[in-house]
């Protein structure tokens, strides 16, 4: 049954400006050097199969499961698209997912109210800007600075029984936060086709603190490359911060599985 609860305000005005012109624009996984005045663009899709965990600002336990999360799953959209010109790049990682549980759960002992239905919708969106630091044969390094936003938004239904009234309730509720990060990402060469990919970032803004890890082994096709890694995405907050009334911390973690093209 999930249950999670989102209670930040509602979203500034200034989000929509950066996520309108950078939500299509760049990736997480590592793209190649160009030339100086050659553009150059990828687009990956990837699978994360995270769990969701943290501590509401209560003190009770979020533990939703990678299982629970596939089996109410309804929609979900996981990729992104780059674009790199020298030693700049524009980037940004877009994960979207609609999670329902219609399964029938009692409230209260005699069975007056019932949780009939439970949707939630998440866009974790983080736009970035990279500049190439170190380029060699084996290792690339860049420094990037960016945002991050997190939005939420529950709905959940309860059915009554008489003589409670009215017999169904619809409760709604929705909010975001908005980060500024920093952090550096890169690869080392192991071979022709062998590399591994790394990322980290931290920041803060609306939360107290957020970061971002992954580090994994990607294999380079003709074509695409495909790459496997191991991803920690986290929020802290303080009870003064947006969501600070819901949520101590959240967190989300788990493998992740993608393809890459470059053009």
């Amino acid at each position: 049954m999930i249950k999670l609860k989102s209670a930040f305000l509602k979203l500034r005005g200034f989000a929509f400006l950066i996520l309108t012109g950078l939500l299509f624009i760049a990736q997480p996984a590592v793209a190649a050097t160009g030339t100086a005045a050659d553009w150059q663009f990828t687009t990956s899709a990837y699978m994360w199969a995270p769990s969701i965990e943290g501590e509401s600002a209560a003190g009770g336990d979020i533990d939703i499961s990678f299982d629970t999360i596939i089996e109410n799953l309804d929609l979900t959209f996981m990729g992104s698209f780059g674009a790199r010109k020298g030693k700049w790049g524009f980037q940004t990682d877009v994960i979207y997912m609609d999670l329902e549980d219609d399964d029938n759960a009692p409230l209260d002992p005699l069975g007056f109210l019932t949780l009939d239905d439970v949707e939630l919708k998440a866009w974790i969106v983080t736009p970035m800007l990279t500049y190439e630091v170190l380029q060699s044969e084996r290792f690339q390094l860049n420094v990037l600075a960016g945002a991050r936003y997190l939005y939420m938004k529950s709905d959940l239904t309860i059915d009554k029984k008489p003589p409670l009234s009215p017999p169904t309730e619809t409760f709604s509720d929705d909010g975001d936060v908005l980060d500024g990060i920093v952090g550096v990402k890169g690869h080392v060469t192991l071979t022709r086709n062998w590399y591994l990919p790394f990322h980290f970032d931290v920041g803060s803004g609306d939360t107290d603190l957020t970061w971002q890890a992954y580090g994994g082994v990607g294999y380079k096709f003709k074509n695409f490359d495909l790459i496997a890694a191991y991803r920690h995405l986290r929020w802290e907050f303080d009870d003064d911060d947006k969501g600070g009334a819901t949520f101590n911390d959240l967190y989300i973690t788990g493998p992740m599985f993608g393809v890459k093209f470059v053009f």
